[in-house]
């Protein structure tokens, strides 16, 4: 994975701006279709394969206290490095990532999260991660869903699933 100059991502949270600090940054792509990961922290949303690395997607909104997000066709994950290894950061709102000066984004935020030091994995009765994952989703009209597992399987077969044929020519047309 290449990452790019040390930077953080500044996010809008219900109570204030927060600041991620990760190893890196990668990539910003439209919210993929997640996969729920079993005996993971609550604010661990799922997780998609990004060139064949999984990658765990968070919600800063969960990790600083607020209420679960919702998730929306217009959302985005921000791909990060985390000790080496990717970490999507989900994001409703704008985000703005900034070369990282820390005595100007201390006087900006109201919590700073470095991703690095996060551990994702806890102690979780079964299937929590399933419906964590259902309520996630939600907000999400069917027309998204179906848009979102179109694109997975014309970009590759994400979903386990064999890409559906190309619909056949009539005859006499070319």
């Amino acid at each position: 994975m290449s990452m790019h100059r040390r930077c953080c991502v500044l996010m809008q949270t219900t109570g204030g701006i927060a600041a991620v600090i990760p190893d890196g940054i990668d990539t910003c792509l439209a919210l993929p279709r997640l996969t729920a990961l079993e005996q993971t922290e609550p604010w661990v949303l799922g997780a998609f394969d990004l060139r064949g690395e999984l990658v765990p997607v968070i919600s800063i909104e969960m990790l600083c206290g607020e209420g679960a997000p919702r998730a929306a066709a217009t959302d985005l994950v921000v791909v990060a490095a985390a000790g080496g290894f990717p970490m999507g950061i989900h994001a409703s709102r704008p985000v703005c990532i900034e070369a990282l000066a820390p005595h100007r984004v201390a006087a900006r935020v109201r919590r700073c999260i470095h991703l690095n030091r996060l551990c994702l994995t806890a102690a979780t009765s079964a299937g929590a991660a399933e419906a964590r994952l259902a309520r996630f989703e939600c907000q999400l009209s069917q027309q998204a869903l179906r848009r979102l597992e179109l694109r997975a399987h014309h970009y590759g077969d994400f979903t386990g699933l064999r890409r559906p044929p190309a619909p056949a020519a009539a005859p006499g047309r070319w």
